[in-house]
């Protein structure tokens, strides 16, 4: 599993989310609430990159690219929370991130771009990933292999690509 680029953000834009809830009314108009889990879920962060080089342009676009867009989860890069004693979400939690969208490139003054990514949490369970200096381990790897099929099991998978009808 990849971090992301280790770049400082010019703007962060973090919303916290919330816990999975829903709410039922009863005939006489009382209302009540179900909780659906402790963890929180849909917790948002939006980065902007300002006047950054064509080196950093590159750097978001490959790591986008290599994430397949929005399928693949990463772990954020300590230099995301730069100036944070405690960020908002740990770097090694129950929490990965994907992208939501493709990231933006604006072109800013000569030889210089805006960058903006928009990112969102993954809930995963802690069981899943073997955490080791900052990123999950090589080995044992067990980062939710699908259906590896006939997929040799070293080096191991993450993500196996599905064939549907091959033998």
């Amino acid at each position: 599993m990849s971090a992301f680029p280790s770049l400082v953000p010019s703007v962060r834009t973090y919303t916290p989310g919330g816990v999975p809830r829903s709410l039922q009314t009863s005939l006489t108009g009382e209302v009540t609430g179900f909780r659906g889990g402790n963890r929180r879920i849909q917790q948002t962060l939006s980065l902007s990159f300002e006047q950054r080089t064509e080196a950093d342009v590159t750097t978001i676009r490959n790591h986008y690219d290599n994430q397949y867009g929005s399928f693949d989860i990463f772990f954020l890069s300590a230099e995301i929370w730069s100036g944070y004693t405690t960020p908002p979400v740990p770097l090694l939690s129950d929490y990965a991130w994907r992208y939501t969208g493709a990231p933006v490139f604006k072109d800013g003054t000569f030889e210089r771009w805006n960058i903006e990514v928009e990112l969102e949490t993954v809930p995963i369970d802690i069981g899943d990933l073997v955490f080791s200096a900052g990123l999950a381990a090589a080995a044992p790897a067990r980062e939710y292999i699908l259906d590896a099929g006939a997929a040799s099991a070293s080096p191991a998978r993450t993500y196996a690509i599905l064939s549907p009808g091959a033998t």
